[in-house]
């Protein structure tokens, strides 16, 4: 085994966070961990997202290896694993994914489902385990009642549909502005296609609801879409905020969220403990990792890059263009 190895870093600057590449040692894995060879990492928008917070100014930012998710393959384990072998294939959260070998608890590892291959393992974890968190454990959707999936391309958005579908809920609408993109969202379980660029889309929505609204909204734009999603959400509906791509603030009316007995639930990963990081994936590899194997659900691939191209898909990911998730790979890093 190489005793270096080449990571991706985030470097604080006077504009933000930068990207840069760093030479490292391959690091060891502590009790309770394994090393990983990275085979494929999956990018998510809110690393670019973060990037203008980490300004040079703020004593308190330092350089951090970047990643948070991947697929790979076991090379050695700490003291006290017991249940993995070098050799095994398997998937996780964890940080330093954009590297060649990162350490992960082993309370974090899912088992690559048989027949997948590396790409489409590593669009898996973060998605899956941040829309079930937010479907399943915050808004509590049961099956017959209906859901709003907002943003139905993005990573989260594709899943989130998937996931509600597998749990009965029905009807299920996705949004989007790019009409275009309407029948992949329904190959992946949607019922209806809501074109947010429209006037009249909130009438869409309950007249898809038989006027009776959305019991719960999966939401990954913010602030924007705020005042029009309380005005769609059913008496005692839950808006779970997972994203704020479009913009953190917006208006909306408090006497409708009283009136109608709603929820506003925020989740987000920058705020829980890694216990609470480990049980989010435990919970969902429980409750869903054995739908891959019998094709319920499924990883949404939109394309790959290679490592060194990494700037390469964080702009294609800016250009709203993909539907599903952005992958690198890392056959050629070596």
């Amino acid at each position: 085994m190489t005793q270096t190895m080449k990571a991706l870093f985030v470097v604080p600057g006077p504009e933000g966070g930068a990207y840069e590449f760093r030479e490292i040692p391959v690091p060891t894995p502590g009790p309770g961990e394994v090393l990983v060879a990275i085979r494929a990492a999956g990018t998510n928008r809110g690393e670019l997202l973060a990037r203008p917070l980490l300004r040079s100014d703020n004593p308190a930012v330092k350089p951090m290896r970047a990643g948070i998710e991947f697929a790979g393959e076991i090379i050695a384990l700490g003291d006290g694993v017991s249940m993995w072998k070098p050799g095994d294939r398997i998937m996780a959260r964890g940080l330093g994914g954009y590297a060649e070998y990162t350490v992960v608890p082993q309370r974090a590892l899912m088992r690559v489902p048989e027949g997948m291959s590396w790409a489409e393992a590593a669009a898996i974890p973060n998605v899956f385990v941040t829309a079930h968190d937010a479907i399943v454990s915050n808004a509590a959707v049961k099956p017959g009642e209906s859901v709003l999936v907002t943003a139905g391309s993005s990573g989260v958005g594709t899943v989130a549909i998937q996931i509600t579908r597998h749990i009965g809920a029905n009807p299920v609408l996705a949004t989007t502005r790019s009409i275009a993109k309407g029948g992949a969202l329904r190959a992946l379980g949607a019922h209806e296609i809501i074109d947010t660029s429209k006037p009249g889309w909130v009438d869409a929505v309950l007249a898809a609801t038989s006027g009776r609204g959305i019991d719960a909204i999966i939401d990954q734009v913010g602030g924007p879409l705020l005042a029009d999603h309380i005005r769609v959400l059913a008496l005692k509906g839950r808006l779970v905020s997972v994203g704020r791509n479009a913009g953190r603030v917006g208006d909306c009316d408090l006497d409708e969220v009283a009136r109608k007995r709603a929820s506003i639930i925020g989740v987000t990963f920058r705020t829980r403990s890694p216990e609470e990081a480990l049980v989010c994936s435990e919970r969902f590899a429980a409750d869903l990792l054995g739908a891959f194997s019998t094709g319920a659900l499924k990883p949404v691939l939109d394309r790959t890059f290679p490592f060194e191209r990494i700037a390469d898909a964080h702009a294609y990911m800016l250009g709203d263009a993909q539907i599903g998730k952005i992958v690198i790979t890392m056959e050629d890093a070596r």
